[in-house]
């Protein structure tokens, strides 16, 4: 049971489609970068949630349809291993970068600096030292 506990971490929480699976919530790219976001509450991707998808809901860039925010649910987990698998999987999808608690405002003026790349965001995980700034 120890060893088991040393594999957990402060939970972090994405969003995923309620239909379809691996569809990601559509985001611009942030200096031509697509990124994954992870949130460190669910309080807080919640008010993502609200701030980023209006009422009349975001455009499906594959059809053309809009998707409602009731589409999006938010998945997380503090077990270390199926963090780790999450960014795997994003990075096969396509996402070169991760966020933690992106702003709420734009996306706009962040610079490509700050997304973490694949290698920082599963240092972090293994260490367990996502802090405030990452």
């Amino acid at each position: 049971m120890a060893q088991q506990d040393n594999r957990l971490r402060p939970p972090l929480y994405w969003f995923k489609h309620k239909h379809v699976e691996d569809m990601p919530l559509p985001l611009p790219p942030l200096s031509g970068v697509r990124t994954f976001c992870f949130f460190r509450s669910s309080e807080y991707a919640r008010e993502f949630l609200h701030q980023w998808v209006p009422l009349h809901g975001v455009m499906n860039p594959w059809t053309g349809d809009r998707m409602s925010r009731e589409v999006w649910i938010i998945d997380g987990d503090n077990d270390a291993d199926r963090l780790l698998l999450k960014c795997e999987e994003a990075s096969q999808e396509g996402y070169e970068g991760f966020l933690v608690d992106p702003p709420l405002t734009s996306l706009q003026g962040l610079g490509s600096g700050l997304p973490l790349t694949f290698l920082e965001i599963k240092s972090a995980i293994e260490e367990g030292t996502l802090t405030s700034d990452k």
